[in-house]
């Protein structure tokens, strides 16, 4: 296989409760390891939580993490300076969930998507808001719409000048962080299917962040699970929804509604809350909710093991 155009190995960030190590540590995020290759998408998904934004902001280094490595496009960013980033950073972009928010009201959407490549891209202001008009159309917005300002949009059409925002600088990776998640149903399909068209047309790899398995599904080349701050399952699409192993992505799986008229799944209803970050349960983290179980759980982590070729999971009776 290809190299990584993302690579992620034991990576963590834990935050200090008051700023103090005596007052506790939150592992938000705590070893996670996965790659992401040229034009695919790897989806992340997992109750709200569990740390997968948090794993999004350390790949851009919005966040410093507590440890671990992140390599981009072969470069070692785990520990760079934001001035030895600054010239990565066109090839990392992000949309985020609230595109009201993501976009500065003072701001027309012509000046917001144009203002990147002319720091970034070298552009002048003339070309940049040619190109601008040129990527409103890209995402199925009016070119004549540019000198209008966010709050004259609606939800739709904020995310589509958001994802415009993204690809003005032709990155190699876009990071979606519940891209779709504040929009009606109809909208999020139209988005989704955008970004597919656009991955088409560029190349670019995204790394989904969601907790909709079924926009998931939709959009995923490769899927990981993750539960406390730690992946317990990853493998392709078809791997994880039609033969998952770990009892967290099953009882996750049997929450989604089947699509078929009188179809039925047995729902697996867990137990409890997601466990504090700050205070995780001892050998297998998922053990207080779990169904299956035993004593060996409550003391022995599970190794994070490949079950079949290129799907891994980590549980004891896999």
């Amino acid at each position: 296989m290809n190299t990584p155009l993302l690579e992620v190995k034991d990576l963590k960030k834990h935050f200090l409760i008051g700023g103090s190590a005596k007052k506790g540590t939150v592992k938000a995020v705590d070893g996670v390891e996965f790659n992401v290759y040229e034009g695919e998408t790897l989806g992340i998904v997992g109750e709200s939580g569990c740390g997968k934004s948090t794993v999004g902001r350390l790949i851009l280094r919005l966040l410093d993490p507590t440890s671990g490595q992140i390599r981009f496009d072969g470069a070692d960013i785990s520990k760079m300076s934001q001035k030895q980033l600054r010239p990565l950073r066109k090839d990392m972009q992000c949309v985020f969930q609230d595109p009201f928010a993501s976009l500065n009201p003072r701001i027309s959407i012509g000046k917001a998507i144009a203002e990147p490549m002319v720091i970034q891209g070298g552009l002048s202001q003339q070309d940049a808001m040619k190109r601008a008009e040129e990527l409103l159309g890209m995402v199925g917005l009016r070119p004549h719409t540019s000198g209008l300002y966010p709050h004259e949009f609606s939800g739709g059409q904020r995310q589509r000048i958001a994802i415009a925002r993204a690809i003005s600088l032709n990155p190699k990776l876009i990071i979606g962080d519940e891209p779709v998640s504040a929009l009606d149903v109809s909208v999020q399909a139209q988005i989704v299917n955008l970004l597919g068209d656009l991955q088409k047309q560029t190349k670019v790899s995204y790394l989904f962040i969601s907790h909709n398995l079924s926009i998931v599904r939709h959009i995923s080349d490769r899927v990981a699970v993750m539960y406390l701050g730690r992946i317990v399952e990853s493998g392709t699409r078809d791997q994880l929804f039609d033969n998952p192993k770990h009892p967290y992505t099953q009882a996750l799986l049997s929450a989604v509604p089947e699509p078929e008229i009188g179809a039925k799944r047995e729902r697996i209803v867990l137990s409890g809350e997601v466990p504090n970050a700050a205070n995780p349960p001892s050998g297998c983290p998922f053990h207080p909710r779990c169904p299956h179980a035993v004593e060996r759980c409550r003391i022995e982590r599970p190794i994070f093991a490949e079950v079949e070729p290129g799907h891994f999971a980590s549980c004891h009776f896999i």
